[in-house]
């Protein structure tokens, strides 16, 4: 007859052999179909897709916790609130990763306190579910409503051509050639940059001049949001009013983008049903490509917002660390800072 020692001994062990595939289904995970990687709310700390388990590594991870790991044990322990330090905390969340109970040699769960623990799980889980639909819905309704600000914004700037000459004037400054009109790029004479709050809470305006206004577009040609670059054609060669904030003394991007850009781009001349499209990141990066090939006829040009915009993000395997800079983790150590590398996600 084996000692109960050693029973448990093997009940753990046995424990340890559970993959994070595994485990995740004795948990009632959501597996997202994002085929190895399954982003979700933490059944623990809650969240949006702050926890996330990976079939293929064996690994899981909760940003919101500052946890992490590579074995079903530990993945349980967090989801369930256990502390592993703890002998019983340990053989419970062994328990859940096998499906079974502690053998009786050690204290056996029992029946009342197994279907509490599993109701409490489920009323965690239904918190959760409700607190992410109320966030989306609220999502949502935010990103229609500044969709509504960017299309207002954009619609009440004028054409460039006959009337909106300051943007001529400020892309010929950047060496874009003289563009004449643009069916899409517009100019705002007085646009107001808001940014931070005054004394009351109320949104503070920390400037107020010209600006050249783009939207984005979808593949429905529908604007989803707009692109605006305020500037000063008094400075420079960048030709952008200085602005700084009043807080920090800390320099502001003299760029903004109202609305949404993901899924859609930046149209500068000519027209999307045209074969040959030529885009970049930026506006003045495309208007000068555009000069220096005449703006052909043949062609629509575009701009994407930033990078990111233009190729989406980049592939997790090509990060690397940054040679000198650091920041603090969850616990406060410092680690080097992850840098996206040059090659994009497939």
């Amino acid at each position: 007859m084996q000692s109960g020692g050693f029973v448990i001994e093997q009940f753990v062990e046995a424990a340890r052999d559970v993959s994070i595939d595994d485990a995740a289904k004795r948990l009632g995970l959501k597996f997202t179909g994002r085929r190895h990687e399954h982003p979700q709310p933490c059944p623990h700390c809650g969240g949006t897709d702050t926890f996330a388990f990976n079939t293929v590594k064996n690994k899981w991870n909760c940003r919101a916790g500052g946890a992490g790991g590579n074995d079903g044990i530990g993945m349980v322990a967090h989801c369930e609130g256990l502390d592993l330090h703890r002998r019983q905390a340990l053989l419970e969340a062994c328990s859940i990763v096998l499906d079974r109970p502690v053998p009786s040699e050690a204290g056996q769960e029992h029946a009342a306190e197994a279907i509490a623990r599993h109701r409490r799980l489920e009323e965690r889980r239904r918190l959760n579910e409700a607190q992410l639909a109320e966030r989306a819905g609220r999502q949502i309704d935010y990103r229609k409503r500044e969709r509504q600000k960017a299309r207002s914004i954009y619609e009440a700037a004028a054409r460039v051509g006959r009337f909106g000459r300051l943007v001529v004037d400020y892309l010929e400054a950047r060496g874009c050639g003289r563009i004449g009109a643009s069916q899409w790029l517009r100019c705002a004479s007085e646009l107001a940059y808001w940014h931070g709050s005054d004394q009351r809470g109320r949104p503070s305006k920390l400037h107020s001049g010209p600006a050249m206004v783009a939207p984005f577009i979808n593949a429905d040609l529908d604007a989803i949001g707009c692109h605006i670059t305020w500037f000063d054609l008094a400075r420079p060669p960048k030709f952008r009013p200085l602005l700084t904030d009043p807080a920090t003394g800390e320099a502001l991007p003299t760029k903004k983008m109202r609305g949404s850009k993901k899924g859609g781009l930046i149209p500068l001349f000519g027209d999307p049903s045209a074969a040959r499209w030529v885009g970049g990141e930026g506006i003045e990066n495309g208007a000068a490509f555009a000069c220096w090939e005449s703006w052909r006829e043949d062609t629509f040009y575009f701009a994407a917002g930033d990078l990111g915009n233009l190729a989406g993000p980049a592939d997790p395997a090509s990060r690397f660390a940054h040679p000198t800079l650091k920041k603090p983790d969850a616990k406060g150590a410092l680690r080097p800072l992850m840098i996206a590398g040059p090659m994009p996600r497939p």
